[in-house]
């Protein structure tokens, strides 16, 4: 299965997403067999599928609401679940349609809240070159990249929501560092904003939580990314998978998407 020769180059880690550095860090066999091999998966994850639905949905929902195209209902979301179905034959729509009476109250909620922004926009593709000037985002300048789910301005300050369908409320260090990634393209973006208030909402119990970062924390989120970066592509740059180093363990194996091609196997 693993190419004879195959060698890790730079351009199987640029350009870097946050998820693309969780995955780096998490198991170097992992990152190999996505990123080098570029293997498809053998089959999504169910949670995987179901976040991808209600992603898409909520996405059709802001866009309709602020379009002011048609007043939102439970049936115009159902038949964006079914345009989702039409691209995932794997999706669910009775487990995506349970989180119709959330996505129904938010959209409502933002069409308040965002009232007289001049700026409101779903879905945005950020992009930026090594020296964090904007790039198109599928360039072979790009360093770093991310997808904002939906921002909208007041004032000074941008507001970033970043939605979730995860069972856990944990505000952890993990999603810190996204919203920290997320608020970085921002402000690169859109430098007229002071402060940057990430949200992020958790679709699944209709919550949301906000940390906001100024222009000074973002820099020091800067200063120690680029660090992280050059050492992570040092230990990949020029190995071959039998060089690579796994991460073998339960939490690490039991989620992985390559069991049935890794040496290792799983843990069962």
């Amino acid at each position: 299965m693993v190419k004879e020769g195959l060698k890790v180059e730079l351009s199987h880690l640029r350009p870097w997403s946050f998820s693309k550095v969780q995955k780096a860090t998490k198991c170097q066999y992992e990152f190999f067999f996505r990123y080098a091999l570029k293997l498809e998966p053998l089959e999504k994850a169910d949670f995987f599928v179901l976040g991808s639905g209600v992603h898409f949905v909520l996405e059709k929902a802001l866009n309709t609401a602020f379009e002011g195209r048609e007043p939102l209902s439970k049936e115009l979301l159902f038949q964006f679940a079914e345009k989702f179905k039409e691209t995932e034959p794997l999706a669910d729509i009775k487990k995506i349609s349970e989180f119709f009476p959330n996505i129904l109250s938010f959209v409502n909620g933002q069409l308040k809240r965002a009232k007289g922004s001049p700026l409101v926009a779903s879905e945005i593709e950020l992009a930026v070159d090594y020296s964090l000037n904007l790039a198109p985002y599928f360039s072979d300048s790009v360093y770093l990249r991310g997808k904002l789910d939906f921002i909208f301005s007041k004032g000074d300050t941008l507001y970033i929501v970043d939605h979730k369908t995860s069972r856990s409320l944990d505000f952890n260090n993990r999603v810190k560092t996204q919203l920290r990634w997320y608020a970085l393209l921002a402000s690169i973006k859109f430098p007229q904003f002071d402060r940057f208030a990430l949200e992020v909402h958790n679709v699944r119990y209709g919550s949301i939580k906000r940390i906001i970062f100024t222009k000074k924390d973002l820099q020091g989120f800067k200063d120690r990314l680029f660090p992280l970066l050059s050492q992570i592509e040092s230990q990949y740059v020029g190995k071959e998978f039998r060089e690579l180093q796994p991460s073998p363990c339960e939490a690490n194996c039991q989620w992985c998407e390559y069991r049935h091609v890794c040496p290792l196997g799983s843990l069962d």
